[in-house]
């Protein structure tokens, strides 16, 4: 099997707006800066190539500095982007993963994308934070989207994993996280 190229969509780095009652946005912004530094070395260590997803000039040239494939998002929402972006990897096995997981690990990463066909990764509040495929994929991201993707791909491999599935949306996930310390290197001590 070809190497799936991994594609991280990455608004940008001012976002995490349903952290805003929890955290300022100069500490959401370093947040969402950490957690993709995190993803990408997961990824680097894990041997996967990674392709940002982004439209904003911000994102962009913090990618340059990290020597990542760029690939252009014309800001009309997440399901268009992630669409753009398999298009332009040209029929090549590729896995959407979203920047907010800070427990992903480099073996888990690795373990989602060695499996072929289709792959699923359930977030824990039933969303959905990594799909891997060839070709073209019906996106429906939003509240709810693992069961909508699973719906119309009822044959995909789902990977429940703990490492995966924890996200930071909102600030329940944000004081969980930080009541667990399972990532010290992004919670308050």
């Amino acid at each position: 099997m070809t190497q799936r190229v991994v594609l991280v969509p990455i608004r940008d780095f001012d976002g995490m707006t349903r952290l805003a009652s929890t955290l300022s946005p100069q500490a959401r912004r370093e947040l969402a800066l950490r957690l993709a530094d995190h993803l990408v070395a997961c990824c680097a260590d894990a041997g996967l190539e990674v392709a940002v997803v982004t439209g904003h000039d911000d994102v962009r040239s913090w990618a340059r500095e990290h020597d990542i494939l760029l690939i252009d998002d014309a800001c009309a929402g997440l399901d268009a982007a992630c669409g753009s972006a398999v298009e332009s990897v040209e029929g090549a096995p590729w896995m959407v993963v979203h920047a907010d997981l800070p427990l992903a690990s480099a073996a888990a990463l690795r373990a989602a994308a060695d499996i072929e066909g289709t792959v699923l990764v359930p977030s824990m509040d039933g969303g959905t934070n990594i799909i891997a495929h060839t070709g073209r994929f019906p996106f429906s991201f939003g509240e709810g989207s693992f069961h909508r993707h699973l719906a119309r791909n009822p044959r995909a491999t789902v990977v429940p994993s703990s490492a995966l599935s924890i996200e930071i949306d909102t600030p329940e996930h944000w004081h969980a996280l930080a009541e667990s310390g399972l990532a010290p290197s992004l919670t308050p001590g």
